[in-house]
């Protein structure tokens, strides 16, 4: 343990995360420039990648993307924009997402006693910034551990390609919720992922101390903006003041590209 440089106790990729973090900074889309630079982001990424077929998938800016319950966010590296995830905060009463609209009795067989869900969608990263970022999937991802966390959420789920389940599997302790299944506009196979957050948040934080986050950074992701005192559009990291608070320090080696 070094308790001068709590991070330098880390491994090197680790490390090479919260350093990029000091240059990252996660912004809840709301105007319409930016959705802009949204859907500009998604049709790159996605036809870039082959992964859907443009002209029967839809509109890749829709009416879920301004839903009360639902929250756009983009991560942006020396402020251009770099990636994108869409969170689906899922309860009995609010069904709306991938998951609840592809898989829905699974769905709703997690949503017993008035649990909530957060169902990551709509995860697009610009293609030359993933080459030089290979670690941005893993930093998008850290705005739903930040949401599970807000919404004392029970799961994690997803629609995710089955070719890329074993990723959130390997990562998260996934378990498939369905079975593969084709959505017109999609040109691969998708399935239904359930993450339960109970048993494996110390695990995740562990093996990932960037997904920490402090209380603030939090509500100012997901809090209403009426509830913000100062309503800021640019939200500054703040993994690397929980770890050094946490005290949780772990060297570990981790694969230096991640799936997408």
């Amino acid at each position: 343990m070094n308790a001068i440089d709590p991070i330098g106790a880390l491994g090197n990729y680790v490390q090479s995360i919260f350093s990029l973090l000091d240059r990252v900074e996660y912004r809840r889309i709301s105007t319409p420039a930016e959705f802009v630079d949204i859907e500009r982001l998604r049709r790159n990424s996605y036809e870039s990648k082959l992964l859907i077929d443009p002209d029967i998938f839809g509109e890749l800016v829709d009416e879920d993307d301004f839903a009360d319950d639902c929250f756009v966010i983009g991560v942006y590296v020396d402020e251009q924009l770099v990636s994108t995830v869409r969170l689906h905060i899922v309860t009995a009463e609010r069904l709306h997402g991938p998951s609840a609209v592809l898989c829905r009795e699974p769905t709703l067989a997690l949503l017993a006693n008035g649990a909530c869900i957060v169902d990551p969608s709509r995860f697009a990263s610009d293609p030359m910034s993933l080459w030089r970022y290979p670690s941005i999937p893993l930093l998008t991802l850290r705005a739903a551990a930040m949401a599970l966390e807000y919404f004392c959420a029970t799961h994690l789920v997803g629609v995710v390609r089955e070719d890329g389940a074993s990723f959130y599997t390997r990562c998260f302790g996934g378990k498939a919720a369905s079975k593969p299944i084709l959505v017109p506009g999609v040109l691969a196979p998708v399935m239904m992922l359930s993450c339960p957050v109970e048993g494996i948040r110390e695990k995740i934080e562990t093996r990932y101390p960037f997904f920490k986050s402090q209380q603030y950074e939090r509500r100012m992701m997901f809090a209403p903006r009426d509830q913000l005192t100062y309503p800021s559009l640019n939200i500054l990291p703040s993994a690397k003041y929980a770890h050094m608070l946490s005290g949780n320090i772990t060297a570990s080696t981790f694969p230096e590209v991640m799936p997408v």
